[in-house]
């Protein structure tokens, strides 16, 4: 059997089309578009042209999904991308009536703990912490034994906060310190990473993926290898924030859809590193997506092995 998920993202929009058999996912194609819906958003309210153009992003991908799965097992869904607008209610009317797709909106609590559920089936997740650093919100996860033992959804991603903060393309120096404080006082409020160390993280999404990507065009990571020194998150920030003309060269040959957003992503993930003491970052090909399958769309929590399939972009 196969089945379809379009992740409604702040930022990306991701269709991910799984092949499910014997108690094995495997997935057979993903496709991105990247709508940017956060920078649609003004006083809490995302406007009717950032709705349209999400319907015609989602109805783009409906049609390719249906090309491999019958319609009934095209799923949606939506993150902070709805989750935090005033007129949720509105957009999701228009999306539904426009695209002919229930659209499920996770609340924060729900994204973290299904982003869990599919990074853990690829990576080993025994004592850590768990983050998916998105365009309009982060998600972070404690996890002891294997298992979550504490949730977080925070207002802040690498979109939001590119809009809120930086007036032209690459954040000044006192954007930087105006972003940094933001990031600060939004983590202030986790009380779990306060007085206890967790060297492992476990990273999923596309600003932790960006960061390996840079990890292995800088420092020579293995294409192979899915795990860096925590350490590379601090040098490659420090090569931002100086703006040197080669760092940016080669981000736009890496990862050239965040060129903009990279700089705050990636100040998230640093704030974070030191937070919680993390000295290694292990990055999952899979998180909330696969958990919303499992979860969601199988009604399944165990027994699923996700196969590496196809590679995320």
């Amino acid at each position: 059997m196969h089945y379809a998920v379009i992740d409604l993202g702040s930022n990306s929009v991701r269709l991910s089309v799984y092949e499910c058999e014997d108690n094995q996912i495997r997935k057979t194609f993903g496709e991105k578009d990247v709508a940017g819906l956060a920078g649609y958003v003004s006083d809490g309210v995302l406007d009717l042209t950032g709705i349209h153009k999400a319907c015609a992003v989602l109805n783009n991908l409906r049609g390719i999904a249906s090309k491999f799965v019958e319609p009934s097992n095209i799923r949606l869904f939506a993150s902070a991308s709805l989750r935090n607008i005033k007129n949720r209610d509105e957009a999701v009317r228009i999306i539904e009536d426009e695209t002919s797709m229930v659209t499920d909106v996770l609340e924060g609590d729900e994204e973290a703990s299904l982003g869990f559920a599919g990074a853990s089936r690829f990576v080993a997740c025994e004592n850590g912490v768990m983050i998916d650093i998105g365009g309009a919100s982060t998600e972070l996860v404690l996890f002891k034994d294997g298992r979550a033992a504490g949730l977080v959804s925070l207002p802040i991603g690498c979109l939001n906060l590119y809009a809120r903060y930086v007036d032209k393309i690459v954040p000044t120096g006192s954007e930087r310190k105006r972003i940094k404080a933001a990031v600060r006082d939004q983590l202030s409020g986790i009380g779990w990473g306060r007085d206890a160390k967790y060297p492992l993280m476990v990273g999923t999404g596309g600003t932790v993926r960006a960061a390996l990507k840079l990890s292995r065009s800088l420092f020579g990571i293995p294409d192979n290898e899915n795990h860096m020194p925590a350490g590379h998150v601090k040098e490659i920030t420090k090569l931002l924030k100086e703006n040197e003309h080669n760092i940016f060269m080669e981000v736009y040959k890496t990862i050239p859809e965040r060129l903009m957003t990279i700089s705050t992503g990636l100040m998230i993930l640093q704030q974070a590193i030191e937070k919680f003491g993390c000295e290694t970052i292990s990055v999952s090909n899979f998180g909330v997506r696969e958990g919303f399958l499992i979860e969601r769309v199988l009604n399944a929590d165990e027994g699923y092995v996700i196969n590496r399939g196809v590679e995320e972009n």
